[in-house]
């Protein structure tokens, strides 16, 4: 894969040592483009630039390739900013010397060059791990459990009281609408968030030439002989005066000891090949006079990366002289120093298949230095899933994160696609209608019981074994028969070359017009998708990734569809091997469930429903009638509870007869899975079941100085289904049936 580059750098190679040709592509620069030797006789390249590419090619005796590289992270020697890009070939060695390029450029009073380490982190560490000065919450699950905690739950009511209502259902997975907007909790400040700080700077002085001489020639143009360019030292930084704190009173101690025992327990893991934006954020007025971070100040774009196959990444900005108008006062020089406002950062993680692209948000590094490292840290539920390598000889490997096993009928029986039939792994099965069991209690994978699909669903596949597969179909039919269609959903992805570009949102994958031999038959046009698995041209993230599977388009009404990829060479034929097949359930279906009349003692409810207690029965049954049914038989569980007025002591019921006003499904074989419709199953074709409901034990409706109440019969049901990312099982409701109950006044 490509590196990505910003602004002025000198390229040269440092060492080779390789029995394979080696060169190294510039691409996409203002100036010093082109392909060069990877010999150390080769002169340095001065190259120019917004955004470009350096990308280290080998050639193995088949033609030219693009090798393996990594960064290694920077260092400042003689007044100028070194790092090394180091490949790995196509030999069998794996050490990363075959080609080494030296990256160098000047440190200057203008331009910031940042650098560390991406990686995912299990959101059940609910604090984000790269924040060590601040308990940064940046996920949804995250802070549900956090609100769990009342010692976490304090701080939070303290600084966001508005985002503690705003508590809504379970992420749906990486296809949530928006990236979550993080909470910031000082753990060892007394402000809200960090003060505004100052970098003071000092440059070396500019040599006086005499008025008649002429300026010294630039050695390139990477290294411009500027005065405001010229290299610097940071001697120093302090918080600028004025500025506002705002005390946030609670127990930073007590919430510091929670974290350093949670982050114990976090498991993280790299992120190779994510696109990356940096935004520099300005403070709004409320946080510059001491409030919260809330996310809504001025942004500006400062660029785009891409992190290696470690997940490392560097990046490179410039911010103008004047760019620091915006602050609170523009730059000034004080002595032979310079004063600047440190900037604020932002950096998003982006994705294509998200809407906006941005699938992650990152919570403000305060107070950028000119030369930073800064560790990003990433929920591990809003990434698609975390790095896999490709397992064994079938092509699909996920729906979602549920891994996907091989197929159990080998081989294929005559007139049936590849891969046909239930796909088997340790802790994955698929049954040969496509209901999902998954029993492998890995974290962050959905564990559904002969469950069906909803939503949109992320088709994960592989050509690892079939090299020469460049482009690929996926066609979908109805489960075990019937014609085949072509999918033709997009898919975007991105590409470093072009992460510069303004309101980049990746590039598509597919579909495209191709000339296809469809089955082997003569050449049509058909709508095929780019393998971008082993492109350099294509960032490496999740580019597993063939389709995303928005399930109601196939299957308006519940039933199970068929699924086929297939790959092609460059020519359109068909390559020997590269076909699997997989089915899917879906149901996208509601439940069908509703509370159809509550009665007492004959007396009907309606839509102001009040019941007068008989006297000397103070239990007087409430008789309901209701279904929860789920027609397909994936119904998960149904409960009917009555409530008594703003209380919740009053959640449990008695029933008659016993079993009626709850049940659940109970899971038997993995594959050849057992249906559970609901009521329908106790009561018959329609589901309705009639009921009759006390207080629990001996408790009255009404205590002795109550001569009225509210009350809410309420009902909610549950599906098994998933999308690869979600709980795999759906909750519905709740349907509520409010009604009065009061003490008769007639003796």
């Amino acid at each position: 894969m490509s590196i990505t580059m910003q602004g002025p750098w000198t390229v040269s190679v440092k060492s080779k040592n390789a029995a394979f040709a080696q060169r190294f592509i510039i691409a996409g620069a203002a100036s010093g483009n082109g392909t060069f030797a990877g010999e150390i006789t080769t002169p340095p390249v001065a190259v120019t630039g917004d955004h470009w590419t350096i990308t280290i090619q080998n050639n193995p005796g088949t033609g030219f390739q693009a090798s393996d590289d990594q960064i290694r992270f920077p260092f400042v020697v003689g007044g100028q900013y070194h790092f090394d890009i180091e490949s790995n070939d196509a030999g069998g060695d794996e050490d990363f010397d075959d080609l080494i390029l030296r990256c160098r450029t000047p440190v200057t009073l203008t331009d910031f060059l940042i650098y560390g380490h991406v990686s995912y982190y299990d959101e059940t560490c609910i604090f984000n791990p790269c924040f060590p000065l601040h308990a940064v919450i940046d996920s949804r699950f995250s802070l549900r459990e956090a609100l769990r905690n009342p010692d976490l739950r304090a701080p939070i009511e303290k600084l966001y009281p508005e985002r503690v209502p705003r508590i809504g259902p379970p992420d749906p997975g990486p296809l949530q609408e928006a990236p979550f907007r993080a909470l910031v909790i000082p753990i060892e400040e007394e402000t809200a968030i960090p003060p505004k700080r100052v970098q003071i700077l000092k440059p070396p002085p500019v040599p006086i030439r005499p008025a008649d001489a002429k300026p010294k020639a630039a050695k390139d143009s990477a290294e411009p002989d500027d005065a405001s360019v010229r290299t610097v030292t940071a001697t120093q930084t302090a918080r600028l005066a004025g500025a506002k704190t705002s005390v946030a009173a609670f127990d930073r101690v007590g919430l510091a000891k929670i974290i350093d025992h949670i982050r114990r327990f976090c498991e993280t893991g790299p992120l190779p090949g994510v696109a990356l934006r940096f935004q520099e954020y300005d403070r709004t007025s409320a946080e510059r006079a001491g409030g919260t971070y809330t996310g809504t100040g001025a942004r500006e774009p400062l660029g785009a990366c891409v992190t290696d196959s470690r997940g490392n990444y560097i990046f490179r900005f410039s911010r103008d002289l004047g760019d620091f108008l915006d602050e609170l006062f523009n730059d000034f020089v004080i002595g032979d120093g310079i004063v600047q406002v440190m900037p604020d950062i932002i950096v998003q993680m982006l994705d294509p298949t998200r809407p906006g692209g941005v699938g992650f948000e990152s919570a403000p590094y305060w107070n950028v230095p000119l030369f930073k490292r800064i560790n990003i840290c990433v929920p591990d539920g809003v990434i698609h899933r975390p790095p896999t390598a490709c397992e064994g000889h079938n092509a699909i490997q996920a729906l979602g994160r549920i891994p996907i096993g091989p197929p159990t009928i080998d081989p294929t029986p005559p007139g049936l696609p590849p891969g046909y039939g239930p796909r088997v792994r340790p802790g994955s099965y698929l049954g040969a209608e496509g209901r999902i069991t998954v029993t492998n209690n890995i974290s962050n994978v959905p564990q559904p019981r002969c469950a069906a699909w909803e939503n949109c669903v992320d088709f994960f596949a592989c050509f690892t074994e079939h090299p020469n597969v460049k482009q690929y179909t996926i066609r979908w039919r109805l489960h075990g028969g019937g014609g085949w269609n072509f999918f033709t959903e997009s898919l975007l992805h991105d590409k470093p070359a072009n992460l510069g570009l303004p309101d980049y949102i990746g590039d598509l994958v597919g579909p495209h017009d191709s000339s296809l031999h469809i089955d082997g038959l003569a050449a049509v046009t058909a709508p095929a998708y780019f393998n971008i698995e082993n492109d350099p041209a294509w960032a490496s993230h999740i580019n597993d990734l063939k389709g995303t599977i928005c399930t109601g388009n196939y299957a308006p009404t519940p039933m199970p569809i068929d699924f086929r990829i297939e790959g092609y060479d460059a020519a359109g034929n068909k390559v020997g091997g590269a076909d699997d097949t997989i089915t899917m359930y879906i149901d996208n279906d509601t439940p069908d469930f509703d509370i159809d009349s509550v009665e007492m003692l004959g007396a009907p409810g309606g839509d102001c429903a009040l019941f007068t207690l008989p006297v000397g029965d103070e239990r007087a049954p409430l008789t309901v009638r209701f279904k929860a049914n789920e027609l397909f038989g994936f119904m998960s569980s149904y409960s009917l509870s009555v409530r008594k007025g703003n209380t919740s002591q009053f959640s449990s019921i008695d029933d008659t007869p016993a079993g009626l006003s709850h049940g659940a499904y109970s899971h038997g074989d993995n594959l050849a899975c057992s249906n559970y419709f609901g009521t329908r199953d106790a009561i018959g074709n329609f589901g309705l079941a009639t009921i009759d409901l006390r207080p629990p034990g001996t408790t009255p409706w009404l205590e002795a100085d109550q001569p009225f109440c509210t009350f809410a019969v309420n009902l909610g049901c549950a599906k098994r289904v998933t999308n690869g990312y979600n709980t795999a099982v759906r909750g519905y409701g709740t349907i509520q049936y409010l009604l009065g109950i009061q003490r008769s006044t007639t003796p």
